[in-house]
């Protein structure tokens, strides 16, 4: 902000006190030192005592600017002022940036005297500021111009200096005059210095046909006459005493004379520029997101934050992934993929108008926040209606509402698994159908296990009664190419929805096995090991036969291994789960019901499986210290548990000594959590706990 020659500030609104001021700001007001700093902007500004009585605090939003023309009495300048509210630490924050127009000013009123057609010009002018689309603005005054000086063709060239390049940004052309801005992109920038040495030593120049001009200006004429242009006006483009471009008008047939109306519009159109680039990269770091103009991943996250605070009434989410993007980046190329994503950035913002993001590169999240269950229930039917009639690409959408006691991390994460769902059907078509992304998915994930990019940890499990380490789970970790850990939340969930998760849980069932033995080569004592299994892999063919072959290629005693799955497996027919139960009690293999009472919970399935134990969800464990109802649920489960066959009860996610002092009470077998300890990669599990015979 110190580059620009606009003046900035930022201020409180409560208190008036400026706590950032540009360099800009601080030369025009001739301040050297720090003295600014603490005072009230309407003392530093306007020499007044009190807050002045056209301030605009009032109106400010965070959304966009609030324009509005003022004359500074201190300075004696005109500016057009731009405001609004930012914020920056947790600060609700008034950023002002101060547009110096004195001269176009000057120039507006004498151009009121003139004739009609520059009165036209001149309001053009005034509302360049006003139009969003900096491009249809400048294109329609680049036209007003070409069309009052009867040019071929009016033109805007800016420099990059940087790159040393220049480029024709803008034109217009008169009806039947052929376009050239295409052929005029990233040229070398000394291809410009003809015109630049004109603009410093003339400022504005015109350059005419006959024989004086081409005496006058050799090398510029040859180089107009070889483009075919006649005669040409052009007026520099500036910063301070920075060139950043020009303004050319080809082939003028009458007003040549008056270049100064030119030079007056590169003074609105630098300015504007200057402003909207500035804005720009508020925009980019702040949070839009540049491809969708949606709120970006920084934007959720504070939203989700302060819904987290505030609680609200009702909430309604949407949660939305591209199916197939990198399908379609692959097969028709990245500028398809990304009308993909607008597309739905715009169907969710048309109905969720204020609250819709791409939190990732095919994620999207909408919310409907203290709205109806009706008004959520209308604007997902919407959705799914613009997908069906204006949507060019298909997703899979997640969607859930509720009212009272809301936790929007909670209910998003429901609405992120109901997507999931929903992909999991989409790749469960017949095979023909199936998505060519879904097979190579399931070979990059083969791959990665032949390259040991998967990891084992281990959670000790403890008797509660004497502390005594009872057990473990086998919990898989990813690594990723620089070396880090990545959660099994951030992957599970799309195997499963690839329907190739049965590769990885047979990994780890494996690499379980392998720890089992290599224990027992070692000599130390063994512990059992569960292992979670996804019904898909479950439902495997030849499941059973294949898990025993690997236990006994190891020599693992049954009783070393259990196998843990969760209540969705009662979603496979009974007929057929019955019959898989029967062959894996066959084999002796052990089952526990995992994250039981962390949804809706069926107790009809005790009736269609056997489970060794039964693992409390830390859902239901972690309100017990405070919430009475919560204890009686999980005293009569694991009292349930011993009634029903003597199932061994876990308890997971215990984290306080209230919480296992209470499960103690309850007679609650075993427990895992981070009170006792995190999951640890299997040498420092050994190494904790593990003795030798």
């Amino acid at each position: 902000m110190d580059e620009t020659e606009n003046m900035i500030y930022i201020s409180e609104p409560e208190t008036y006190e400026i706590v950032y001021l540009n360099r800009s700001a601080r030369k025009n007001f001739g301040i050297t030192g720090e003295e600014w700093k603490g005072q009230p902007c309407y003392k530093l500004f306007q020499d007044r005592e009190t807050p002045c009585p056209f301030c605009t605090n009032a109106t400010l939003k965070k959304d966009n600017f609030y324009v509005w023309k003022h004359y500074n009495k201190l300075l004696g300048r005109h500016y057009r002022l731009y405001d609004k509210l930012v914020e920056f630490g947790g600060r609700k924050l008034r950023l002002e940036i101060c547009a110096d127009v004195t001269e176009a000013e000057a120039v507006a009123r004498n151009l009121e005297l003139q004739l009609s057609i520059e009165e036209t010009l001149v309001k053009c002018i005034h509302t360049l500021s006003d139009n969003l689309d900096m491009g249809k603005a400048i294109n329609e005054l680049l036209r007003i111009i070409g069309e009052f000086y009867g040019a071929d063709r009016s033109c805007l060239f800016e420099y990059d200096r940087k790159r040393q390049i220049l480029s024709n940004t803008y034109e217009w052309c008169r009806d039947g005059v052929p376009s050239e801005i295409d052929d005029l992109q990233k040229l070398p920038l000394r291809e410009a210095e003809p015109w630049q040495g004109l603009f410093r030593e003339k400022g504005e120049f015109y350059i005419g046909p006959g024989s004086k001009w081409k005496k006058d200006y050799p090398v510029e004429y040859q180089l107009l006459e070889s483009q075919g242009i006649k005669s040409m006006m052009a007026v520099p483009l500036q910063i301070g005493e920075k060139n950043t471009g020009f303004i050319g008008v080809e082939n003028p047939s009458w007003g040549t004379e008056l270049s100064g109306l030119l030079k007056s519009v590169s003074y609105f159109i630098q300015n504007d520029i200057s402003k909207r680039k500035m804005i720009e990269r508020f925009r980019e770091q702040g949070h839009v997101d540049s491809l969708t103009g949606i709120g970006n991943r920084n934007r959720y996250m504070e939203v989700v934050g302060r819904l987290q605070k505030e609680c609200p009434d009702s909430l309604g989410v949407v949660f939305i992934d591209i199916n197939d993007l990198k399908l379609a980046n692959d097969s028709y190329g990245h500028e398809y993929g990304d009308r993909m994503i607008q597309n739905v950035a715009y169907g969710l913002k048309t109905i969720f108008s204020e609250h819709a993001y791409r939190i990732g590169g095919d994620e999207f999240v909408a919310l409907s926040v203290n709205g109806s269950r009706e008004e959520f229930d209308e604007k997902v039917r919407k959705l799914l209606q613009y997908k069906e009639e204006k949507g060019i690409c298909d997703f899979s959408m997640g969607s859930n509402f509720i009212e009272g006691d809301v936790d929007a991390e909670v209910q998003i994460a429901k609405s992120d698994y109901m997507m999931y769902s929903e992909k999991q059907l989409y790749y469960s078509r017949p095979e023909g159908c199936k998505s060519i992304h879904h097979k190579a998915i399931g070979r990059e994930m083969r791959r990665e296990i032949e390259q040991n990019s998967f990891q084992v940890y281990l959670q000790p499990q403890f008797r509660l009664k004497d502390g005594v380490l009872h057990s473990a789970e086998a919990l898989v970790r990813k690594k990723d190419p620089d070396g880090g850990i990545i959660f099994p939340d951030k992957f599970i969930s799309l195997y499963e929805a690839e329907r190739v998760i049965q590769h990885l849980d047979m990994y780890v069932f494996e690499e379980a096995c392998r720890i089992l033995a290599a224990w027992r080569e070692a000599g130390y004592s063994c512990v059992p090991i569960s292992i979670n299994f996804s019904r898909i892999s479950l439902m495997g063919v030849n499941v059973v036969k294949k898990l025993a072959d690997i236990r006994d290629r190891y020599q693992i005693k049954p009783e070393l291994l259990a196998i843990e799955t969760t209540e969705s497996i009662n979603k496979i027919n009974a007929h057929v789960l019955r019959q898989l139960m029967r062959e894996f009690a066959e084999h002796d293999f052990r089952f526990v019901l995992d994250d039981f009472g962390s949804e809706n919970s069926n107790l009809a399935i005790f009736t269609n499986m056997n489970f060794a134990e039964l693992k409390l969800d830390r859902s239901l464990i972690k309100n017990i210290d405070k919430n009475e109802t919560a204890c009686l649920v999980v005293e009569h489960m694991i009292a349930m548990c011993k009634s029903i066959g003597n199932v061994t009860c876990v308890a997971e996610g215990i984290e306080t000594e209230r919480q296992l002092e209470l499960l103690k009470q309850y007679s609650c077998d075993t427990g895992q959590g981070y009170l006792f300890s995190k999951p640890l990669p299997e040498p420092e599990f050994r190494e904790k706990y593990l003795k030798k015979l």
